[in-house]
């Protein structure tokens, strides 16, 4: 059985540091089903960032996007594209997905 738990967001955004270019990239299966990485959940973090970047009046574009499971290459390489445009990716898959997109 597969458990996750959302980093805190102070964490987050330590890690995403200054970049202008984010995608946040959720996965579809397991983590969804735990309602902490799927693709409502990879849009309400975006959300946060946005929120958070016109706060502290930060230009940063924030794009969410969403696999059905980031554990398998097939299902990764159709958001190529996107990973590649960003400056840095978010993904709230659990650990065998994040080290897939690695």
């Amino acid at each position: 059985m597969i458990t996750a738990e959302r980093k805190p967001f102070a964490e987050i955004l330590s890690l995403v540091g200054d970049k202008e270019k984010i995608l946040v990239a959720g996965c579809d299966t397991c983590v969804a089903i735990c309602l902490t990485g799927g693709a409502k959940e990879a849009e309400v973090l975006a959300s946060e960032l946005r929120i958070h970047a016109a706060l502290n009046g930060r230009p940063t574009q924030v794009e969410h996007t969403s696999a059905i499971r980031q554990c398998e290459w097939e299902y990764l390489d159709l958001l190529a594209d996107e990973v590649a445009a960003a400056d840095v990716v978010v993904s709230m898959a659990c650990g065998i997905g994040i080290q897939s997109m690695a």
